[in-house]
């Protein structure tokens, strides 16, 4: 199917083309009796007859010079007749264009006006309104960069309004520093006072704090060694080591004292509520990173079973 599409094609474009289009007209015209013949023979005529006739026509009419002169007559005939296009497309060119406008413009009333000059004058007016636009359109961009330039002239006008505000506010600064700065070598004068007498007191402090120390020792040498044995019983024990355990006793902390010791002495978790009480009650205090006992809290816990039964 593609080939037949393609031969029927081929034909179309070669009976389409100007030069053989040309030729088969000249064959037609040339050699019409062969072709005459070929469709039309006598009745009496046999099919030897015209194949014989066909060979005889064709032996002295188709010969090689008879084809090269039917293309010779088919190219001639082509040009003349794109000539003949030429010649008449241009007359009718010139009628149209040149020479029914001059007619027109010398019949018709001055006041009519040929298109062309029309389109013309058309084409000038909307040149000059493009240029009226571009023009009024700079002019519109110079507009609006004088008033940037304004804005931006009163705009710097302002911030150097602003910066002698800013310079006059540094100076009074200056001043009131200069004044503070004064007044706080004064104060550090009395500061250095101060100091020297908050290290003095520190001294007498640190020397308060020796003498509680001694005390602190003393206290417990009375339950150590040889006094031990003495305090067998919750009568033996000073005042504010029985005053602490009815404390605890009374507050339902005997038990907390005990579990706090035990986490102290041995290890395990508990919780920071218990310590804090302790600290509060001044049973237990905190060594840095280090909690321990304070030394009612160490001679109770010592004694704690002589103190069990105690109320």
């Amino acid at each position: 199917m593609d080939v037949l599409n393609s031969f029927f094609s081929n034909i179309k474009d070669k009976l389409t083309n100007p030069f053989f289009g040309t030729l088969i007209i000249v064959l037609l015209i040339h050699h019409w009796q062969l072709w005459y013949a070929i469709f039309n023979f006598d009745n009496d005529c046999t099919l030897n007859d015209k194949i014989a006739f066909i060979k005889n026509y064709t032996a002295t009419d188709l010969t090689s010079w008879c084809v090269l002169s039917d293309v010779l007559h088919a190219i001639f005939f082509m040009l003349l007749g794109y000539l003949i296009i030429i010649a008449t497309r241009s007359l009718v060119l010139y009628i149209e264009f040149g020479l029914m406008p001059s007619i027109t413009g010398k019949i018709v009333n001055k006041d009519v006006v040929r298109k062309s000059e029309y389109d013309d004058v058309v084409k000038e007016r909307e040149q000059y309104f493009d240029q009226y636009e571009e023009q009024r359109k700079n002019v519109r961009l110079f507009s609006k960069t004088i008033d940037e330039q304004t804005e931006q002239i009163k705009s710097k006008d302002s911030d150097l309004l602003k910066q002698s505000e800013t310079i006059s506010t540094s100076i009074k600064d200056l001043d009131y520093t200069k004044k503070k700065l004064t007044k706080e070598q004064d104060e550090k004068v009395k500061l250095s006072d101060e100091i020297k007498q908050l290290n003095n007191s520190l001294d007498q402090l640190e020397k308060d704090f020796d003498v509680k120390v001694r005390q602190v020792q003393i206290f417990n040498n009375l339950f150590d060694g040889e006094n031990t044995a003495f305090y067998y019983a919750p009568e033996n024990f000073p005042p504010t080591v029985i005053n602490k355990v009815r404390e605890l006793k009374s507050e339902g902390k005997w038990q907390t004292f005990l579990s706090l010791a035990r986490f102290f002495y041995n290890g395990g978790s508990i919780g920071g509520e218990a310590l804090s009480e302790m600290i509060d009650k001044g049973i237990a205090f905190e060594r840095g990173s280090r909690q321990d006992f304070t030394p009612i809290g160490e001679i109770i816990w010592r004694y704690h079973d002589i103190f069990e039964d105690y109320n």
